[in-house]
């Protein structure tokens, strides 16, 4: 811990292996190494990806969610929680209504010192947009109702992860009474620059069309796809921030070939990351 600070992370690391994959996930490292979350919430995870992540040095810090022998075999995608702290209770959860057999992993962590209160933690992807369609919107709704009723029997809950959610698609984020999503419990305002990673929006079709293909839930403008939905009544909730775009994950001389006309700048996913911190309340 940071003094009586919790940090959490999520990103969605992007699973295409054909993509500069080992400098990507090197990236991504290195933000974990410069924020040295307590937590990291990681989707889109391969069996390869966990291969690497073994590799670095940090790794030895976290307890990982066990991998099933499906998800080792089946060649699809994953998520991963990640803990500084004993993971305890961990279970994993289906969506009863996902095409695509989706589901949650949580677990509880009992912070230090103690008298700090636990906090049960989930991450998910909830079910992507293929558009032009099927759009799954009432599967993604559905699915994020289920994940925020199952777990509001827990007195303290950080579910992050890809919601594969667009504000300007979607109905709001189901969040009763207790429940805040953090972006926008935290800055409720845009701050001022045109560049739109300060309205939250982890997810930029625009550079993801650019490379020249479909990256699943990315299509489109930019949107708050992931985010950090909390029931704290024991934690404020002090800071939220994007990472991960080329600037901060010193690798800006690494380019996506796209054709013979264009480089675009590197970045470790198609998605940012995000961190959010909090603290006991006093």
């Amino acid at each position: 811990g940071h003094g009586n600070q919790l940090k959490f992370m999520t990103y969605n690391v992007w699973s295409r292996e054909d993509m500069v994959l080992y400098s990507r996930m090197k990236a991504i490292g290195h933000l974990v190494e410069e924020h040295q979350p307590d937590v990291v919430f990681v989707q889109e995870v391969t069996p390869y990806i966990v291969k690497i992540f073994e590799s670095f040095s940090w790794w030895k810090d976290y307890h990982c969610s066990p991998v099933t022998p499906e998800g080792l075999a089946t060649g699809k995608h994953f998520c991963l929680l990640l803990s500084k702290l004993p993971l305890k209770n961990f279970a994993r959860w289906k969506f009863p209504n996902s095409p695509t057999g989706r589901g949650y992993l949580a677990a509880d962590i009992y912070p230090e010192p103690v008298g700090m209160k636990p906090i049960h933690i989930a991450t998910a992807q909830l079910e992507p947009p293929s558009p032009p369609s099927p759009m799954h919107c009432m599967e993604r709704y559905l699915e994020a109702e289920h994940a925020v009723a199952a777990m509001s029997c827990a007195e303290n809950v950080v579910f992050g992860g890809d919601m594969s959610w667009d504000d300007h698609t979607d109905l709001p984020f189901p969040l009763p009474a207790g429940w805040v999503d953090a972006w926008t419990h935290i800055s409720p305002r845009p701050k001022t620059s045109s560049s739109g990673a300060d309205y939250g929006t982890t997810c930029d079709g625009d550079w993801v069309e650019r490379i020249g293909f479909a990256a699943g839930g990315c299509i489109g403008p930019r949107k708050r796809s992931d985010k950090f939905v909390c029931k704290l009544p024991d934690y404020e909730l002090n800071d939220i921030e994007l990472i991960g775009s080329h600037r901060q994950a010193g690798a800006g001389a690494q380019y996506y070939s796209v054709s013979r006309r264009e480089n675009l700048e590197f970045r470790p996913s198609c998605h940012y990351g995000l961190i959010l911190t909090i603290t006991p309340v006093r």
